[in-house]
């Protein structure tokens, strides 16, 4: 994230105020949200506020190739989140997310434009009402993961002879799949039908 001047100036005061903006692209339409108590309107779009993000889990930079998730707490007052919580999960999985970072003068206005401090895509979405009756409060939480995830995933529909014996020692089956696939014409593939004659 690269900060203009202005921006590391006040963040380099003693007392800071700064805002968050998440940019959450859904499959029906893209949402604009704030942590910000009004609607604050840069970028050619108004960004909600007013309690519309209730936290975001902490940041954490890795050096390695770790991938950390980032929780967002979405208002469960908001019956649009719900209606996404609940639903079909095509509507936010695997689709992108951004979170952006700006600090905020005395008067908690921006300074200069927002940036991006992580992007990522959402992943889970689950709701949740904590406390006792009468004093019960509910919550969304939404888990963005950033690309690096996806590259810890291990796919469950191709593998390759050494991923087969590791499980199986004895197996030969994926033994000449290389072969096959790279050379698809030195092979003669006979039909059902010839092999019954």
């Amino acid at each position: 994230m690269t900060l203009s001047t202005d921006q590391q100036l006040e963040l380099e005061k003693p007392v800071t105020r700064f805002a968050y903006f998440a940019e959450f692209q859904f499959l029906s339409a893209t949402v604009y949200v704030s942590s910000l108590g009004q609607t604050v309107t840069w970028g050619g779009h108004d960004w909600l506020g007013l309690g519309a993000i209730g936290g975001i889990s902490p940041l954490e930079e890795n050096s390695g190739t770790n991938a950390s998730a980032l929780i967002f707490t979405l208002n469960l007052a908001q019956i649009e989140w719900l209606t996404l919580a609940i639903g079909n999960t095509s509507e936010y999985r695997g689709r992108d997310a951004k979170l952006y970072f700006c600090p905020l003068d005395e008067q908690f206005r921006l300074i200069d434009t927002p940036q991006v401090c992580w992007r990522g895509t959402m992943d889970t979405m689950t709701s949740s009402i904590e406390g006792t009756r009468g004093e019960s409060t509910g919550k969304i939480s939404l888990k963005c993961e950033t690309s690096a995830y996806g590259l810890k995933r291990k796919s469950s529909l191709r593998i390759n002879a050494a991923q087969q014996k590791q499980k199986y020692p004895t197996d030969t089956g994926l033994d000449y799949l290389t072969d096959l696939l790279g050379n698809p014409d030195s092979t003669i593939w006979l039909t059902k039908r010839f092999q019954q004659k």
